[in-house]
């Protein structure tokens, strides 16, 4: 199996990114109509706590949910996971704050590709229920709403989280970005810019 700080690749070609953050603590932005709230057009502050996301119930929830591209609701409720194409598998689910963490397996070509090219946030749909109270978490954010017993569904690919930049595929060498590195355009911007060749080995890495 070759392996580096960030991904391995086993004899079938199906790499695993290690210890990859899937989730985390936060106040997000939902809509009312996503939450079932009494005002389904107002955006809700909904507040994702410590306590909440590093629950065992919630950690052992996601182990060996499946991975998808964009999301598709599976299981009783949902669509079949033969009829949505699983791309993959996520596994060793645990918490270290303020992420949820965990190996994440991808199978297809295609979901390769699309990482490649730099499709690389990641949102994961659960079930869980919402208390609806105000209040303002520690670190002094307001919010509407609480997010408690989540319970994972899968894990998906998209063009832009919920959860923000951070919760992304960390790939230690994407081709996209060697791309955008060695093009001309990005050679000849820096360039311009007057830095030092230290400062551009430094933009560059």
């Amino acid at each position: 199996m070759e392996t580096n700080d960030k991904k391995s690749i086993d004899v079938n070609g199906f790499i695993t990114y290690l210890n990859n953050p899937i989730s985390k603590t936060g106040v997000f932005d939902y809509l009312g109509s996503e939450i079932g709230a009494p005002e389904p057009s107002k955006v809700y502050r909904v507040y994702r706590p410590e306590e909440e996301l590093s629950k065992q119930e919630t950690i052992e929830s996601f182990e060996l949910m499946p991975l998808l591209d964009d999301h598709t609701f599976l299981g009783n409720e949902g669509e079949s996971p033969e009829s949505v194409g699983v791309q993959g598998a996520i596994s060793n689910i645990h918490y270290e704050a303020p992420y949820l963490k965990a190996d994440i397996m991808v199978y297809s070509n295609f979901l390769k590709n699309q990482i490649q090219a730099g499709k690389v946030e990641l949102s994961p749909s659960y079930r869980c229920k919402y208390v609806f109270e105000e209040g303002t978490t520690p670190e002094g954010e307001q919010y509407d709403a609480i997010q408690t017993n989540l319970i994972g569904n899968h894990l998906a690919l998209v063009d832009q989280g919920r959860t923000g930049p951070d919760v992304r595929v960390y790939d230690s060498c994407p081709v996209g970005i060697n791309s955008i590195i060695n093009s001309d355009s990005f050679n000849k911007e820096v360039s311009s810019m007057e830095f030092t060749e230290e400062q551009l080995a430094q933009i560059r890495a």
